[in-house]
């Protein structure tokens, strides 16, 4: 069975998740883009002819959403607009029995996140979170090494990403903005506590310290490689302006303590001048794992003592590991891999595609699961806000009371702002 599908939301991640309709099309073919949603009709127009160019069939372009869920007699839709409104088109989407994949963060706040898990329990309709980080076969290698105490017992790890300097992030807009979860602290942030989340379990607590300290920004254009995504984009944030001051934290140093009593320093900032810096490092009490660089084909690295195993040891640490069905028809069948030669854009592209076939197939066999579901999804993002309230505050704060809105001082204003209660 085909399944209907519309996108809303055609700015750059809005072209990033159309070429994965396109992977998708090519390797499954379970689902039919019939639409896609933009306010500016050019950028859906652009969407639209891309996916034209490369399957033959142009879905239908619509500049609102209301219109495109009563005209397009929609199975599912996509929603790949910037976080402010990824809960608003989602419960309109429930509204009208329509099932949801909605990019990372899962929403602006967590008392957004709280309606739209309500609404899609209450509909009992899928919502599943985009998040590839996870997806990446090198990640579920890591994962898999992890598991079978390829280093003993995980006890700390280290996070950290230093850079920036006067840049905004991807040259867009919105991204200066609090009131729409622009900083690089969530934007960045929430893919990397996904991680931590995968990889060493639920954390317990967060205690941070952060700062803005690089508020005046410059935008510098994109390079090449960026403008092939985000080129064709309206801005309609800070248009024609060069200089802009943003509004949100753009560093945060933090520790998380998670269930299993593991700790991590989780470091992130887009204000290092000069100097740029990451590191990525599990450590247990036999080893260490260098984690691999997401969508990068770089493997992980087992360090046992100064000794680092090779591809084919690694491999054989975990003989029973296997990509799933989905990831493995996407890489040629291949079921056990080390490393791999992907690009940018087909891995990008690659991920997205098994994302949107586990949606087809969660609605398809009425299963409802999803890897990335609500809970999921919302226990990465109160990590990233758990360091803002922490920071605000000054003291630790537990997961638990920011999943359930028991502390939400940093968020209450971005509530009030864009009329959200729950």
């Amino acid at each position: 069975m085909e399944l209907n599908l519309g996108i809303v939301g055609c700015g750059g991640m809005g072209l990033r998740h159309a070429y994965g309709y396109i992977e998708h099309r090519r390797r499954f073919g379970t689902l039919r883009l019939a639409a896609v949603c933009d306010r500016h009709e050019a950028a859906a127009n652009h969407v639209a002819a891309v996916v034209e160019s490369e399957t033959g069939r142009r879905p239908d372009v619509y500049t609102d959403f209301s219109t495109m869920l009563e005209d397009g007699a929609l199975d599912a839709v996509d929603v790949v607009t910037d976080t402010r409104m990824h809960h608003t088109f989602a419960l309109s989407a429930f509204d009208s029995g329509v099932h949801v994949l909605t990019e990372k963060p899962m929403g602006l706040t967590m008392a957004a996140c709280r309606l739209m898990r309500d609404a899609a329990e209450d509909a009992d309709l899928v919502l599943s979170i985009g998040e590839q980080y996870r997806r990446d076969p090198m990640n579920r290698l890591a994962r898999a090494l992890i598991d079978v105490g390829a280093i003993g017992t995980p006890r700390f790890a280290f996070k950290v990403s230093i850079g920036g300097g006067t840049a905004l992030m991807h040259d867009t807009g919105w991204r200066a903005l609090k009131s729409r979860a622009g900083s690089i602290i969530i934007e960045q942030g929430v893919h990397e506590a996904d991680l931590l989340i995968y990889f060493l379990g639920d954390v317990e607590s967060v205690s941070a310290q952060t700062g803005l300290f690089t508020p005046n920004r410059t935008r510098s254009g994109m390079s090449p490689a960026l403008a092939a995504f985000y080129g064709h984009r309206v801005e309609d944030t800070f248009a024609g302006e060069s200089e802009i001051e943003i509004d949100q934290e753009d560093t945060a140093l933090s520790v998380l303590r998670f269930a299993s009593g593991a700790i991590a320093q989780f470091t992130i900032t887009s204000s290092a001048h000069g100097y740029s810096a990451g590191i990525n490092t599990v450590h247990g009490d036999h080893g260490t794992l260098v984690m691999p660089p997401s969508r990068s084909g770089i493997p992980p690295k087992v360090m046992l003592g100064d000794r680092e195993l090779s591809g084919e040891e690694m491999l054989g640490l975990v003989p029973d590991w296997q990509l799933d069905e989905i990831t493995s028809t996407l890489f040629e069948g291949e079921t056990r891999l080390a490393s791999y030669d992907v690009g940018f854009a087909a891995i990008d592209r690659m991920l997205v595609a098994a994302e949107m076939e586990e949606l087809a197939r969660a609605i398809g066999l009425g299963s409802r699961n999803v890897e990335v579901d609500a809970e999921v999804g919302m226990a990465a993002l109160a990590v990233v806000y758990g360091i803002l309230e922490s920071g605000l505050s000054g003291s630790p704060v537990a997961l638990t009371d920011i999943i359930s809105g028991a502390v939400s001082d940093y968020q209450n204003e971005i509530d009030a702002e864009a009329g959200i209660t729950g």
